[in-house]
């Protein structure tokens, strides 16, 4: 008997969470701006170069898929100490200018995230990158107290991972160019 009760008060409680996650707006976002030392075509070049994400990205060092629209991603993603394997959905590609991907899994309904990446030119001829994520859905709030700090640093990491590569491309096509001129 106690433990129909039990069991009929988690029920209710778990509805009430759900229903309650429904009304009211839990939606959150997060996102992190670098201006980078490098053309938009270099920036470009290594955000879509998905087999060279393990020699410079260190929040997702693991993409795997077709970069294409209406394509499915897995992004290895590391929060801090916990590592997870998110399956995306290519939205846009948009060469250099726009990089977006959505969850795609069956709790979509529940907590989805919605990843861009943008890149404009600056005035001195480097690149603004502004890396950007919506978490939306009923159970957005929980994703939100588990993992929002940690997100926040994990765009920071890529975006300065990705600066410091960019620069090293660049330096090295200067370099080459320089010996060019030279020889």
């Amino acid at each position: 008997m106690k433990s129909g009760i039990i069991k009929y008060l988690l029920l209710t409680f778990a509805l009430t969470v759900i229903v309650l996650s429904w009304l009211i707006d839990t939606d959150w976002e997060v996102s992190h701006t670098i201006d980078i030392e490098a053309k938009p075509s270099t920036v470009w070049d290594l955000l879509v170069n998905l087999d060279g994400y393990p020699q410079w990205n260190r929040y997702s060092p693991t993409v795997t898929g077709i970069l294409a629209e209406g394509e499915v991603l897995v992004v290895e993603a590391h929060l801090d100490d916990e590592v997870r394997y998110v399956k995306s959905l290519v939205l846009s590609v948009k060469p250099e200018q726009e990089l977006c991907w959505d969850t795609y899994s069956w709790f979509k309904f529940l907590a989805n995230g919605k990843r861009c990446r943008w890149l404009s030119l600056t005035a001195n001829g480097g690149t603004q990158l502004i890396h950007h994520e919506v978490m939306q859905g009923p159970l957005a709030w929980l994703i939100e107290r588990l993992y929002h700090e940690r997100i926040k640093r994990g765009l920071a990491i890529a975006n300065s991972s990705l600066a410091a590569a960019a620069r090293k491309d660049t330096l090295r096509d200067t370099d080459k160019s320089y010996r060019l001129e030279v020889n």
